[in-house]
């Protein structure tokens, strides 16, 4: 956790922070050991966010 952001305040926005932080980092190694360029990974499928109770 050497790379907490200074710029959030509170807890649960620096964890957030840096849970994404490291899911960057995951996903530029995975395209890494592809062997594939950074930008060019295929996009991932969207699920249909539900909302509230009824989806």
């Amino acid at each position: 956790m050497g790379d907490m952001p200074r710029n959030r305040h509170g807890l649960i926005p620096m964890l957030v922070a840096i849970r994404i932080a490291n899911e960057r980092k995951r996903r530029e190694a995975e395209t890494q050991a592809k062997g594939g360029a950074p930008g060019a990974a295929e996009p991932e499928k969207k699920t249909k966010k539900k909302r509230g109770w009824f989806g």
